[in-house]
């Protein structure tokens, strides 16, 4: 108990005041997460930056589709429906948005869109899940026996792991309600109450997000937690008052994705995708212990192409406190009074970590197969630290020399072996593996100052907790909301592809590359997007011709959609497909002639020209620049001229492009082109390089472009465009 003004206060009641101070300021200033900047940079902006810490690329799934989503979904002042892309997409999706229908109930974080300006909502938003994690997890803590500030500390150990900071601002709803039917299921109440309660909480996990590798990871480690630690529980009664309330849960998220279930389930991509075992790299498993072995700051070490939230794991060194400061002697006896306990937890972890490790086959476990190795990190981390936190208010901890030398050593030994041996560099100061040491150190030196204050546990506990703090605790950035959801200011990316939209008769626009949801996020109607469901008959009337296995195999999927210059639609990655823009895009009128006299140059330039065999001897050619033309008029056309013996051109259309790189792209807004040619070669070989001639023209006259230098055509990668003179830190998407 602390005292204020001469009145005994609760350290519980003065947590959630501080819970409650934190959303409220939050709100009120709409501080969030977001890594939008990264996004607002697509965009050639410069009004859109963090007040604390940096953005990280690999969060893409949220600046470049979550957050546009939001944007999308207020713009269509909460409706069922985009109204802003081409596509007119349902807005009812695997992760919950404000909409103004009867699930808004089971939406409490969103709440705010109902009553607030967009910019606090979103705050409050990630506000209130932050403060549900940290509570949910310490009172189910509490439930299953655990010491106050044990159970505080882990709480917090949990929330700024590396593994929900990673994945937060995409993931923030199932990593925060996870626990909460489970701290339902513990809480002592009437039956009439707790079935209800159970209810409301699943029902509010499941529509908040319906993630299911997260979601059985931590139904999981709930079960196994209540089944070690609660084992009164498991009678009877209490079983049918859970699996009343549960059904009743799931029986309303089913009413709310009743139609979209469906298909999704039909979908090729996520829906069908079901996985083995394995795939977690052992060094991986092992940061669990060790939570920086195979980072470089927040990056991954240069061992294995990966990201930073893939990297990311629940661990702490909290393992590595108890093994140095809590007495093994006093450990054996607790495992030993409590062995039936221990098994069942050590079982629990045992089964998750042989589904991380082992090459197990997808048909051997119908419920794990729904979740890849790697994200069963979520539900492993957190049934590891319940487990140890019941386990460390049982224990006696002492702090001595030899036991703090040898938690140094351990710490130090294994920032040499991941920085040195595995990374194959230095040790250096910015690296956040030692940082725990001088914390504990001077926290050490305070309890001698204060020893009825800092008692030994207490100190081990805060020196962790500040450790996490300061270093996974700040991987995600102190972003104001207010630029996010403001109309954005000028810029020749914005103002670019503003204008191709409105010149273009179909009202949107098509630009080459990714931009996921970025763009239809500002309220520019675009082609460019990421569907969160199929839209087949969008796909359908653009391409009618289209085989039907793999128009299926391309679009009946999750998908980011990104136009490229490409012959035919193609799967770039399993979540990327590229498309031909020109059934989108303005039309360009094409001339073709044998031969023409070679105008002066003038403005222009090819950036791509590349040949793919169609078979029968035709090649079908894709030619990509811009051209100096300004705006948009019937006059500005191309020609084009093949060398004599180089074959015929049985078929030629050409089409407009944005080009927001270009000097003057405001004006230029339609300057780019893609040029498409069928070519009946002679001998059946690919067209020469210098085969074709290239010609603009407009009211002011006709021009040469520099001339094409034809290539067999590469598989398209995922790039994403930059603003002119940026230079490029983005990656692809995750």
């Amino acid at each position: 108990m602390l005292k204020v003004g001469g009145k005994a206060v609760s350290a519980e009641l003065l947590g959630l005041i501080g819970l409650l101070a934190f959303v409220l300021i939050s709100t009120a200033a709409a501080l969030s997460p977001s890594h939008y900047r990264d996004a607002a940079y697509l965009q050639g902006r410069s009004d859109v930056h963090p007040i604390f810490g940096g953005t990280r690329t690999a969060r893409s799934d949220e600046w470049g589709v979550a957050t546009p989503y939001f944007q999308i979904a207020v713009a269509s002042g909460l409706g069922e429906r985009d109204v802003v892309s081409p596509y007119h997409e349902p807005l009812k999706a695997f992760f919950a948005l404000p909409s103004r229908d009867w699930s808004m109930a089971f939406k409490p974080d969103l709440w705010g869109f109902l009553l607030l300006d967009p910019a606090r909502a979103f705050a409050l938003h990630y506000a209130a899940l932050a403060a549900a994690a940290l509570l949910g997890t310490y009172l189910l803590l509490r439930q299953l026996g655990v010491r106050k500030e044990i159970a505080a500390t882990t709480a917090g150990l949990v929330f700024f792991s590396h593994f929900v900071q990673g994945w937060w601002t995409s993931n923030a709803p199932v990593l925060a309600l996870t626990v909460w039917p489970g701290v339902a299921f513990l809480w002592r109440a009437r039956w009439w109450a707790k079935i209800p309660a159970i209810a409301v909480a699943t029902a509010v996990l499941l529509i908040g997000e319906l993630y299911p590798p997260f979601i059985v990871g931590g139904a999981l480690a709930m079960a196994v937690s209540i089944a070690a630690f609660r084992s009164d529980t498991l009678n009877p009664r209490d079983l049918l008052i859970g699996a009343i309330g549960a059904a009743a849960g799931v029986a309303i998220a089913l009413l709310h994705y009743g139609d979209l279930i469906p298909i999704m389930a039909n979908t090729v991509y996520p829906g069908r995708h079901l996985s083995g075992g394995g795939e977690l790299h052992l060094l991986q498993f092992a940061a669990q212990l060790f939570p920086y072995l195979t980072t470089q700051v927040y990056e991954p070490i240069p061992l294995w192409p990966t990201n930073t939230s893939e990297m990311a794991v629940v661990g702490s060194f909290l393992p590595l406190a108890m093994a140095c400061f809590c007495p093994h002697p006093v450990l054996a006896q607790w495992a030993a009074r409590h062995r039936r306990a221990l098994l069942i937890w050590v079982a629990g972890l045992v089964v998750m970590a042989a589904w991380m490790l082992l090459p197990i086959p997808a048909q051997f476990a119908p419920i794990l197969n729904l979740v890849a190795g790697p994200r069963l990190l979520w539900g492993f981390g957190l049934l590891l630290m319940s487990g140890l936190a019941v386990i460390a208010g049982n224990a006696e901890w002492r702090i001595t020399g030899w036991r703090t030398t040898a938690f140094i050593a351990a710490v130090l030994g294994a920032w040499a072996v991941s920085k040195i041996v595995l990374a194959g560099g230095h040790l250096e100061r910015h690296q956040l593996d030692w940082r725990v040491v001088p914390i504990l150190l001077v926290l050490i030196g305070l309890g001698r100052l204060a020893p009825r204050v800092l008692k030994p546990r207490r100190v081990v506990l805060a020196a962790l907790l500040l450790a996490t703090l300061l270093t996974f605790g700040r991987f995600n950035p102190i972003q104001p909301a207010g630029p996010i959801f403001a109309p954005p200011p000028a810029s020749p990316v914005v103002d670019t592809l503003r204008a191709y939209a409105k010149a273009n008769p179909k009202g949107s626009v098509v630009a080459l590359g990714e931009y996921a949801a970025i763009l239809n996020g500002l309220g520019i109607a675009s082609v460019n997007h990421t569907l969160l469901r199929p839209e087949l008959a969008f796909f359908r009337d653009a391409y009618p011709a289209m085989d039907a296995a793999a128009f299926n195999t391309l679009f009946n999927r999750y998908e980011h959609v990104m136009p490229d210059l490409v012959w035919a639609p193609t799967l770039v990655q399993g979540d990327v497909v590229a498309i031909p823009p020109d059934p989108f895009a303005i039309p360009l009128p094409v001339d073709y002639a044998a031969a023409l006299a070679p105008p002066p140059p003038g403005e222009g330039k090819i950036d791509q020209a590349e040949a793919t065999d169609l078979g029968a001897g035709r090649w079908g050619v894709i030619v990509g620049g811009w051209a100096g033309w300004r705006g948009v008029s019937p006059d500005q056309r191309l020609l084009v001229v093949l060398a004599p013996g180089a074959g015929r051109i049985v078929r030629a259309t050409a089409f407009r492009l944005p080009r927001p790189d270009i000097p003057h792209s405001t004006e230029r807004f339609a300057a780019g082109f893609g040029l498409r040619l069928e070519i009946e070669t002679p001998d059946g070989a690919a067209p020469a390089a210098g085969a074709l001639r290239l010609f603009a023209r407009d009211a002011q006259g006709t021009w040469s472009l520099p001339q094409p230098v034809i290539k067999l055509a590469k598989s398209p990668r995922v790039v994403w465009p930059l603003p002119p003179g940026a230079k490029p830190p983005l990656q692809p998407t995750d």
